[in-house]
């Protein structure tokens, strides 16, 4: 498949996700007859203050990766699939590949069920953020995650959403359908999606309930296509309603990544009709209807009785606290007032020095952490042999345990699709912890002294390059720390590309296909150089439209060890997720990939003595 990609849809992407990141304190893409050739005409400018907003995620992460794939098709012919249930198939793969994945990342299992749920009681969760605008006449012009994942959005559906429970190995992005009862790929560029029959939306005060038609999710796709959100959509060039409960979407090229959108938190149902109408109340087709936005600090929610699925939610309330105060939320947690709280792991080691330690959930995430990078334009690191006996010199697996213990694992930074995806231990140990070999590499080479770049995001990234700039004096590799505030870090480091080494974030993104071709590719935002990035932008260029999973997958293996081989970034802590989670609450599986919130729908309360 030959085409030519346009850099001004990827450069919209990154500016409009970092402008949606703020909280984390941390594609117009046209065909052509040539594969290997990128149009890279387009200056992205990118203001200073957003950029260290969006790299700030990955200090104290609570985000998450969000990306997706459509399920498994041909591109010759029309495949219709039910998405009304997980892959499970997909999800338990990673058991038949060399080098298990619990080389990596432990599996999530979740908490155990030992009975039948439980209806009743009310599920009580906290954030501490307090940034709400509650204008919900156009819920697409606003975006605050927390807002999305435990706020408003949860009253609202989706097209589609990212799956949960106890058979999804973690980190996941599949997806399956919400308020779709299946869809079919009519082309490469075309598919049609089919409505579940009768979904209800919330009854409105003298207002019959009226149920959800085509023609809202069209509107609702359009409006935010205008919006600050368009580019969790931007591959799609026409969207049109078939029958009352079917409806088509047309993409400018194939795109393997488009289905994200359509799960996203934030690519909500509305129903546009009563936009600018005389009703004030925020309406959807979600498991929760609200009931109280945001009065004395808690967003109130009940069941909603008519949500189609009949046996959803178990919980007859949900309640949101907004608790800035880090230790109020975690006394409140431990008396017994919040079912269970999230978590980094400065705030981890906060809890566990004020309480006592309990078990705690680790939720593998992609794409989300800390990233070294050495200047491959630059001496030393422009001579291969430098670069090895640098990894070489590294223990970076010792270094998770030492500083943040069982923290995440070692990965590149890309947002993948399945955790058999990332690459395992026994395929990266080999790049590590060889002071011999990094010894003989650089026999006879004069190195002057270079400078790691550190950002000012937390101790933990200071405390990470004393240790490593330790481990590479041992083999004859000399090294000053710089310290850069976050400003100078987005500015001359990450856009200017001013350094030998720096040691920082990574840029919050979620589509494989948005990193690859921003940071990866020759022609991105955000790439430094690659002594293999011929090679690497054809194979980028292939799979961003291939939609054989198994066939994807292949494709990013070798992405993935090309990158290994160049020796020039990788992400040595890919954080994971922390839950603290009382006995009492069951069937918690949380996913938060793309902001997902239903998996609080699926937990319940026992409440037997």
């Amino acid at each position: 498949m030959n085409r030519t990609l346009s850099f001004q849809q990827f450069g919209y992407v990154l500016i409009s996700f970092i402008m949606c990141f703020t909280f984390l304190a941390c594609s117009d893409r046209n065909t052509d007859s040539t594969v290997s050739t990128l149009d890279t005409s387009y200056e992205i400018d990118i203001d200073s203050n957003d950029e260290e907003n969006l790299l700030e995620s990955a200090t104290e992460s609570d985000s998450i990766s969000d990306t997706v794939i459509p399920t498994e098709v041909s591109n010759s012919e029309v495949t219709e699939t039910n998405k009304n249930t997980s892959n499970v198939a997909d999800s338990i793969q990673q058991d038949s590949v060399d080098g298990s994945i619990s080389e990596i990342v432990t599996p999530f299992t979740g908490i155990d069920l030992d009975h039948e749920p439980l209806y009743g009681g009310t599920l009580k969760f906290s954030s501490e953020y307090t940034d709400y605008d509650l204008s919900y006449q156009n819920v697409h012009l606003q975006f605050t995650p927390t807002l999305s994942s435990f706020g408003p959005g949860v009253i609202y559906s989706r097209v589609l959403k990212f799956n949960t429970g106890p058979e999804v190995i973690q980190p996941s992005l599949e997806i399956e359908c919400d308020v779709c009862e299946s869809w079919k790929m009519i082309s490469p560029t075309r598919f049609q999606f089919k409505l579940k029959e009768g979904v209800q939306w919330h009854k409105l005060e003298n207002r019959a309930t009226d149920v959800l038609k085509s023609r809202h999710v069209v509107d609702s796709i359009n409006l935010q296509l205008t919006g600050p959100n368009s580019i969790l959509l931007g591959s799609i060039s026409d969207i049109s309603i078939i029958s009352d409960l079917e409806f088509a979407i047309d993409l400018k090229i194939p795109d393997a990544d488009f289905m994200l959108g359509l799960a996203d938190s934030r690519s909500r149902i509305i129903n546009t009709e009563l936009i600018n109408s005389q009703h004030n109340t925020s309406i959807g087709t979600g498991p929760w209807q609200i009931t109280d936005e945001g009065n004395r600090g808690v967003y109130k929610f009940e069941k909603n009785p008519f949500y189609f699925d009949k046996y959803l939610p178990y919980a007859d309330n949900l309640n949101l606290h907004i608790i800035p105060d880090e230790i109020t939320r975690q006394t409140a947690f431990v008396v017994g007032s919040l079912d269970a709280i999230h978590l980094n792991d400065s705030q981890l080691r906060e809890f566990e020095s004020n309480f006592d330690k309990r078990e705690y959930l680790r939720v593998p995430e992609t794409g989300i952490g800390m990233e070294i990078s050495l200047n491959p334009n630059k001496p030393p690191f422009d001579d291969i042999n430098v670069r090895k006996a640098f990894y070489l010199a590294a223990d970076p697996l010792s270094y998770i345990n030492e500083i943040w213990p069982e923290a995440g694992y070692i990965s590149l930074g890309i947002p993948l699709i399945h955790a058999d995806w990332i690459t395992t231990t026994q395929d990266t140990s080999k790049y590590f912890a060889d002071i011999t070999k990094s010894k003989e590499l650089l026999k006879g080479v004069d190195i002057d002294t270079f400078t790691i770049k550190v950002g000012q995001f937390g101790e933990g990234y200071i405390e990470y390059a004393k240790r490593l700039q330790e481990d590479l004096s041992n083999v004859g590799l000399q090294s000053n720390i710089e310290q850069v505030s976050r400003v100078d870090y987005v500015d001359n480091v990450w856009k200017d590309a001013n350094y030998d080494v720096f040691l920082g974030p990574a840029p919050y993104v979620n589509s494989p296909n948005i990193y690859l071709f921003s940071v990866v590719h020759s022609g991105g935002l955000w790439h430094h150089g690659n002594p293999l990035s011929k090679q690497l932008d054809v194979l980028i260029e292939e799979q961003s439209g291939e939609y054989d999973k198994s066939k994807r997958k292949l494709q990013y293996q070798e992405i993935q060890n090309l990158i290994w081989k160049s020796y020039t970034r990788f992400m040595p802590v890919t954080v994971s997720s922390t839950w603290l989670v009382n006995d009492w609450l069951e069937n918690f599986y949380p996913t938060l990939a793309g902001f997902e919130y239903n998996y609080l729908s699926e937990a319940w309360l026992n409440m037997e003595p």
